[in-house]
């Protein structure tokens, strides 16, 4: 056996000490994405105790319902449902939970049942105070002084659990109504007192024992009396009986065998029976009266108070049981009628019982009378159907009878069939008796004759059964004597843990394995056997404690390190803390579990404080990255796009600003050119989308320009070579209305000019005549403007003009290094704007030709 070659080892290295295994130190595992909102680490994380932090943070309910619903752990589950008080998310997770998990079930159908109360709370502490105030108003109404008295302190502690939560008006209703009644009680006390002073005068007149009349009670005891009054509650004493003598000592007798009687009513666990206890609480308050000072009466009180309580929760126990016998007696009566005499039979049995209690509660006959007749008349369906039951016992005994019979005529059945139908048959008819069917003399002779034929034949079997026990029961004495050998001898504190718990598990198994034994020696070798387990087990149980308590040792010096500021000294003193984690005697698999993953968060912890240091530095960078990469994209976008020079110009001015605000944080060094590149790759073709729009729209506008300059043209053209005389002005200027209009208000004012100050020549000769004269000059002047746009937009110029090429070159050449560089195409478009706005000028192809060239380049 294990045990044993333990003993032997412990002798053999009985001056040794086991050397201690170290755990290898565990490297911290790579981690995976966690979630990183806290609904979704409450749902989604894998860590438990990083959900049940989740859980613990959380306010939504339809998280906490999720969490309740859909969590793993059924503690998760039921600390998500803890935290919900809304009573739809309540009802939905009891809709949704069903049977998957009956605790969580069960609490929400509580917190359910609870909030429901809680709304109801307020109704019910409305009807309370409005009975108890209600019964504080009638009190003294019919002089019953002493019984209101007690009441009224029955009515106040009521008063008492209510008065918190009560409304203010039903306080101060309360409150008037008892301090009325306790100036009505006192007036009354008075009374009395008066009333006794002036009988115990008259009595000693008559008497001749003294001439004077007695005094009332000395004003020293006066008020210690009537507060005993207060509290006990005298008796009203009727008129003869304040006239009558003093009473009879032989009185006490009777009050303390009163209160026995009382006493014995009250330790009586059947029902009271209300008008002897009637009787005798009269009896007792009737003699307490008399001598109310007296030691016996002061012990009555509670008796009194006692019995009345019995008595009130009797008759209220009485009613309930009257309320419910209706319903009871129909469904007695649907059991006879059933002829089940199963579940017939205790429920007469209980509407007899509730019966004799509505009977003693002093509840009127009347109203249970109809039951109690109705019941009666079931008496014989009920008989009927227990003489139906005896005789099917009889029958099924007679059954038994012939089946043990037949066993006798059975051609050799085994043994163990036999012996175990023996065994059923015997059991059959002990349920039979227990059934409550007594069985016939003759039918058990002849039962008991054939088992006892029966019992022969299968003799060898159940006496080789008997052997079998008995090697069985030697067996387990050898099992317990090896383990309480064991327990006696070892060394505890140099004792291998892990083959101790392997022995003691192969110990249970070996006596499991045992086959039974007889019953009478069975549980003293049970109770032997599991003595010297239970002390191994302490051991075991110690040595498990003292471990766990190491591994939450361990935990919580790992967990200080998280924070230490030294991060190496930290990891070093971790894979230490590593090696000195081991498990001796392992508590439950969920518990060693549970400490393994917070030895590892902590461990996890430290080791990925570095890689969250850096982690950080990269979440940072690539957030850097990221802001560039927007910037590119929206700048691509708008390249793509827009065709709004002026929108381009803004966005392109904003961009740029943008990236200089960027390009001052940090970005992953591999990615810092390819992000540059990109992003001068975006600016250059937003700059060219922009001129390109810029382009185009002044295209646009030359194209309008020149429609205006040629209808302006022939305009004049047709004033200053004299056709002039049939022109109709209203229709030129709804022509010219017509005509598109530029977008740049100076420029379409500057040519709307040109033509109001053709449409005015064709009224005004003085007009039309400095018209004519601007004519020739006109010319000159396209000619000078026809070089200069030659030179802007960089096309050859004739050779008869090369000089004059050459000097407006010069020229501007010291107007740039004067006034800045400027745009040659931007320059050439003004001068074209100059070209159409200048007026009426003489026909020159040559000079035409000329500026068609140059148009042509500057529309490129």
């Amino acid at each position: 056996m294990l045990f044993q070659r333990l003993l032997k080892r412990r002798k053999a290295n009985a001056d040794e000490t086991p050397d201690k295994s170290k755990a290898a130190p565990v490297a911290p595992a790579p981690t995976p994405p966690l979630p990183e909102t806290l609904p979704d680490k409450a749902r989604l994380h894998p860590d438990p105790a990083q959900r049940l932090a989740a859980i613990e943070q959380i306010e939504d309910p339809a998280v906490l319902v999720e969490c309740a619903v859909h969590d793993t752990l059924a503690a998760h589950r039921a600390r998500a449902l803890e935290r919900l008080d809304d009573k739809a998310a309540l009802e939905e997770v009891a809709r949704r939970i069903g049977k998957k998990d009956k605790r969580v079930y069960r609490m929400a159908r509580e917190k359910l049942r609870l909030i429901a109360e809680r709304e109801e709370r307020p109704r019910i502490v409305r009807e309370r105070c409005e009975k108890l105030c209600a019964q504080v108003e009638r009190l003294g109404r019919l002089a019953n002084w002493n019984q209101d008295r007690a009441l009224l302190d029955h009515l106040e502690r009521q008063w008492s659990a209510l008065q918190d939560e009560a409304e203010p008006e039903y306080r101060t209703r309360f409150e008037q109504e008892r301090t009325r009644f306790l100036d009505a009680y006192a007036a009354h006390l008075q009374e009395q007192a008066r009333r006794q002073a002036e009988t115990k005068a008259r009595t000693a007149e008559i008497r001749g024992v003294d001439s004077q009349p007695a005094e009332p009670n000395p004003p020293q005891a006066e008020p210690d009396r009537q507060a005993h009054e207060m509290s006990v509650g005298p008796v009203d004493p009727p008129e003869a009986e304040l006239l009558a003598p003093p009473a009879d000592p032989r009185e006490l007798e009777r009050l303390e065998k009163t209160s026995a009687q009382i006493t014995e009513l009250l330790g009586a666990s059947k029902p009271l029976d209300h008008k002897q206890a009637r009787r005798l609480l009269d009896q007792g308050r009737a003699l307490a009266a008399r001598w109310s000072d007296s030691e016996p009466a002061r012990a009555f009180q509670p008796l009194t108070e006692r019995l009345e309580s019995r008595l009130r929760t009797q008759r209220k126990h009485a009613e309930q049981r009257l309320r419910q016998f209706p319903e009871r007696l129909a469904e007695l009566e649907a059991h006879l009628a059933e002829g089940e005499l199963k579940q017939a039979d205790p429920l007469h049995q209980s509407l007899l019982s509730a019966l004799e209690l509505i009977q003693s509660s002093g509840i009127e006959s009347s109203q249970a009378a109809d039951f109690n007749r109705r019941l009666r008349a079931l008496v014989p369906r009920l008989r009927e159907l227990q003489q139906w039951r005896r005789w099917g016992a009889d029958q099924h005994r007679e059954m038994l009878c012939t089946e043990m019979e037949s066993l006798l005529a059975s051609e050799d059945p085994a043994p163990a069939v036999l012996a175990e139908r023996l065994h059923a048959l015997q059991m059959d008819w002990k349920g039979l008796d227990k059934a409550g069917s007594p069985a016939n003399q003759a039918l058990w002779d002849r039962f008991h004759a054939a088992s006892e034929r029966v019992y022969e034949r299968c003799r060898p079997f159940i006496e080789a059964q008997a052997a079998e026990r008995e090697i069985n029961r030697l067996a387990r004495e050898r099992l317990c004597e090896q383990l309480e050998t064991f327990v006696a001898q070892v060394d505890w504190e140099r004792v291998d843990w892990k083959k101790t718990l392997h022995a003691e598990r192969e110990m249970r198994q070996a006596w499991a394995a045992i086959g039974p034994t007889e019953g009478r020696v069975r549980k003293a070798l049970e109770r032997r056997f599991h003595q010297s387990l239970r002390i191994l087990d302490r051991h075991l149980d110690a040595e498990r404690q003292r471990n766990q308590a190491l591994k939450r040792d361990l935990i919580a010096r790992v967990q200080a390190l998280v924070e230490t500021p030294d991060l190496e000294s930290a990891i070093e003193q971790t894979k230490t803390l590593q090696r000195e984690w081991r498990t001796t005697v392992p508590a439950r698999q969920k518990d060693e579990n549970r400490l393994w993953r917070e030895f590892r968060a902590a461990c996890d912890a430290v080791f990925e404080r570095r890689a969250v240091r850096r982690q950080a530095h990269a979440q940072d960078l690539a957030e850097h990255l990221a802001l560039r990469e927007a910037l590119c994209e929206e700048a691509e976008r708008l390249a793509a796009g827009e065709h709004d020079p002026r929108h381009l110009a803004a966005a392109q001015r904003d961009l740029i600003a943008r990236w200089r605000e960027a390009e001052s944080l940090p970005v992953p060094r591999q990615a810092a050119t390819q992000i540059a590149r990109r992003w001068q790759a975006c600016r250059e073709a937003l700059e060219h989308r922009r001129q390109t729009a810029e382009h185009g729209r002044r295209l646009a506008a030359l194209e309008r320009l020149e429609r205006q300059a040629t209808f302006c043209e022939r305009l004049e053209l047709a004033l200053i070579e004299g056709r002039g005389d049939g022109l109709d002005p209203e229709g030129l200027r709804r022509e010219w209305a017509e005509l598109p209009v530029q977008a740049d208000a100076g420029l379409q004012r500057a040519i709307t000019a040109r033509f109001e100050r053709a449409l005015k020549a064709a009224g005004d000769a003085a007009e039309l005549d400095g018209l004519r004269r601007s004519f020739a000059d006109n010319g000159r002047q396209r000619a000078q403007l026809c070089l200069q746009l030659e030179i802007a937009a960089g096309v050859e110029t004739p050779p008869e003009f090369a000089q004059q090429r050459l000097e407006l070159q010069v020229a501007r050449l010291a107007e740039r290094l004067s006034e800045g560089e400027e745009d040659s195409l931007q320059s050439g478009l003004r001068l074209l704007d100059d070209w159409y706005l200048l007026g009426p000028a003489p026909r020159d192809p040559a000079l035409e030709r000329r500026f068609a060239r140059v148009r042509a380049a500057l529309a490129l």
